[in-house]
């Protein structure tokens, strides 16, 4: 099986998903994380629906995961930067 960074676009669209993840964890910094990932249920489930049938049911699950799991480490680590789990001032 070809990995996504190994098929033609894999790496834009990677890189893509991660700056649009980078991006829409500042939505959620001074949040609690339980208001984030409720909020991004409805994202990763339409993500899985729009990847599989492109890159299949297991490789869209994984993508939208990984896309999830991507903000909420982003927004941890601007929370953390400025010393305050709520975020800056």
């Amino acid at each position: 099986m070809m990995m996504l960074k190994d098929a033609p676009g894999g790496a834009d669209f990677i890189d893509q998903c991660v700056a649009a993840a980078a991006d829409m964890s500042l939505r959620f910094v001074g949040t609690d994380d339980e208001q984030m990932l409720a909020a991004l249920a409805d994202v990763r489930e339409n993500l899985k629906a729009q990847l599989a049938p492109t890159l299949g049911i297991e490789v869209g699950y994984t993508v939208a995961e990984a896309f999830v799991a991507c903000v909420a480490a982003r927004k941890r680590e601007i929370e953390a930067a400025t010393g305050d789990p709520m975020g800056p001032p």
